[in-house]
């Protein structure tokens, strides 16, 4: 009797250990969807900035329609990306671009002067501040999900269900120098 008694309470641990750990995996996987989906918020906010941008810029940048046809293709590239990594490739273009049209700004003193632009460039800086922090949101639950699918005894049940790491954002050594303007008005 007491080894049926201790064979149930075994089989009952265990039980209980996958169930813990079967809803542990659903935690952070939900963690790391919705760090994603913060990030696409923001992505959407800046999208929607964009056209207001290009047209303000257009009155004074007209010899520099190259940069704001490449803003505008990088915002339907990131629109019709279907796959994370598309977005965030295409938003860490788009970053890099905007950053060359804040520098490239500094020669139109009447732009710059503006105030519907000055509260546009606030509004943009804003953004991308908040996407830089929901990228570290986005990898730090990454980082903990993959920690814990990785850890015994989740890592079993990880196995069983058949989680697979998630992939960190990470801006390619390319894309991390600095920005050359003469480049980006002369393609």
């Amino acid at each position: 009797m007491k080894i049926i008694i201790i064979i149930i309470s075994v089989v009952g641990l265990i039980g209980l250990m996958a169930i813990i750990a079967n809803n542990q995996i659903i935690s952070r996987k939900n963690q790391v969807a919705q760090a994603f989906g913060s990030i696409e918020i923001y992505l959407k906010k800046r999208f929607d900035l964009i056209p207001n941008l290009v047209a303000m810029l257009n009155k004074y940048m007209a010899h520099e329609k190259e940069i704001l046809t490449k803003v505008t293709e990088l915002r339907s590239q990131i629109h019709e990306a279907s796959e994370p990594k598309e977005k965030i490739q295409a938003s860490n273009e788009l970053t890099k671009i905007m950053g060359g049209l804040h520098l490239n700004v500094e020669n139109y003193p009447n732009l710059k002067a503006d105030t519907q632009f000055l509260d546009l460039q606030d509004k943009l800086t804003d953004i991308e501040d908040h996407i830089s922090a929901a990228r570290r949101a986005y990898n730090a639950a990454v980082t903990v999900y993959n920690t814990k699918i990785q850890m015994f005894p989740v890592n079993l049940m990880a196995k069983l269900r058949k989680d697979k790491a998630a992939v960190l954002l990470e801006i390619p050594k390319a894309e991390q120098k600095e920005i050359d303007i003469d480049q980006l008005l002369n393609p």
